[in-house]
C-alpha cells in the first residue's frame, strides 16, 4: 500500500510538520511538498526523508505549453501533486495544508484510509438515528455495497468559513469531529482541501482548477473541484464521507483579504452547480466521465468571471488527459 501525501506551500520552513513527526515517521509514506515559487527555497526538517520538492519550474518542465492549467499562487496549485502521487501509484493520496496539526494521536492517515476501505449503502437511508442497524424493509442486496471514493476530514477550532462568515462569528470554534457521515448521492457539498483523501481511481476527478491572480478569484478551487468530483462518483456508485479524522485548524485568516479574493467568484458559485446538476453522464469510467462533464458544462453561466468557464472547461479536459496518456 502506498501512500501519498500532497502539502501546498509557500512559507520559509515547513515547521509544523514538527507535530507530524510521530506520525508521518510511523507509516510509509511519501510527502509531495508544492512549493508555490520559482525555486525552491523552502528548509525541509532532516527527519524527513521520503519527500520531493516541487516548484513552478518542475511544474514548467513537466506540463511545458500545458502547465498553464496549474495555477501558481494558490492553494490550487496542489493538483500538480495529486497528479504526480498518481503518476507514482500511490494508492491513496491524502492532502494537509500548512496550518493544520494533529488532532487525534497518530490516527490522521489511518483514519483516512479506514474511510477509503469501507463499503456504504448509497440509495437507502436508515430511519434510525445515529445506528448502525436497520429496521425491517430495508434491501440487504445494497447494504454496505458501494465503495468509498473520498474521505473528507473536518477540522477543529478556526472553522472554514467564507469571508462573510468569518466577519459574522469572528470567535467561533469548533471541535474535534469523532464521527463520520456519508454525503447523500445526488448532492453536492462544500469540498475542503485542508485535510482530504482519496483513492487512487479518483485522482483524474480532483482537479482544483483556475484560481487565483491570474484568473479574477480565488478559494473556489476546491469547492468547484467537489461538485465536479461529486457529479462524477454519484453517477458512477461512489460515495463520499465526511467528517473525521478532523485536524486542528491553528490560523485565523484575514476576513476582508479573503472576501477580495471571493466576492468575483460568489455569484459564480451561486450558479455553476445547477447547471452540473442538469447535465446527463453516459460512460463508464472517471477518466471518461471527467471528458464527458467538461464537454457538457455550458461555455457560460450567470456569474462567469471574464470567460473563466471555456478556459475551465479546456483546463479539464487537458488535465484529463494526462491520465489517459500516462
Amino acid at each position: 500500500m502506498k501512500i501519498g501525501i500532497v502539502i501546498p506551500h509557500h512559507l520559509a520552513t515547513l515547521d509544523f510538520l514538527e507535530e507530524w513527526r510521530e506520525e508521518f515517521s510511523k507509516r510509509d509514506v511519501f510527502l509531495y511538498i508544492i512549493e508555490d515559487k520559482d525555486n525552491r527555497e523552502t528548509s525541509v526538517p532532516e527527519w524527513l526523508n521520503n519527500f520531493t520538492i516541487i516548484t513552478h519550474r518542475d511544474i514548467k518542465d513537466c506540463l511545458d505549453k500545458k502547465s498553464w492549467i496549474i495555477p501558481f499562487k494558490t492553494s490550487a496549485i496542489r493538483s500538480f501533486g495529486y497528479y504526480m502521487a498518481w503518476a507514482d501509484n500511490c494508492d491513496y493520496i491524502l492532502t494537509l495544508d500548512n496550518d493544520c496539526y494533529p488532532e487525534n494521536e497518530n490516527y490522521w492517515i489511518l483514519g483516512h484510509i479506514e474511510n477509503l476501505q469501507s463499503k456504504v449503502t448509497l440509495d437507502w437511508v436508515s430511519s434510525l438515528p445515529d445506528s448502525d442497524l436497520e429496521t425491517r424493509g430495508f434491501p440487504y442486496m445494497i447494504r454496505d455495497k458501494s465503495p468509498i471514493g473520498v474521505s473528507h476530514g473536518l477540522w477543529s477550532n478556526v472553522p472554514d468559513f467564507d469571508g462573510i462568515d468569518m466577519l459574522k462569528y469572528p470567535e467561533k470554534r469548533f471541535k474535534a469531529e469523532l464521527k463520520s457521515k456519508l454525503i447523500p448521492r445526488y448532492s453536492f457539498y462544500p469540498m475542503c482541501g485542508m485535510n482530504l483523501a482519496f483513492t487512487r481511481e479518483m485522482a483524474p476527478l480532483m482537479y482544483f482548477g483556475l484560481q487565483g491572480p491570474s484568473w479574477g478569484f480565488d478559494q473556489y478551487d476546491d469547492i468547484f473541484g467537489g461538485i465536479f468530483s461529486k457529479k462524477v462518483m454519484d453517477h458512477l456508485g461512489y460515495g463520499v464521507i465526511s467528517g473525521y479524522p478532523s485536524v486542528e485548524h491553528r490560523k485565523q485568516s484575514n476576513a476582508f483579504i479573503n472576501l477580495k479574493k471571493q466576492v468575483p467568484g460568489l455569484l459564480l458559485n451561486e450558479h455553476l452547480w445547477k447547471e452540473v446538476q442538469k447535465i446527463k453522464l453516459t460512460k463508464k469510467t472517471p477518466v471518461e466521465c471527467y471528458i464527458e462533464l467538461a464537454q457538457k458544462l455550458p461555455n457560460t453561466v450567470e456569474g462567469d468571471v471574464d470567460g473563466w468557464l471555456l478556459k475551465q472547461k479546456e483546463a479539464m479536459l487537458i488535465w484529463a488527459k494526462l491520465f489517459v496518456e500516462k
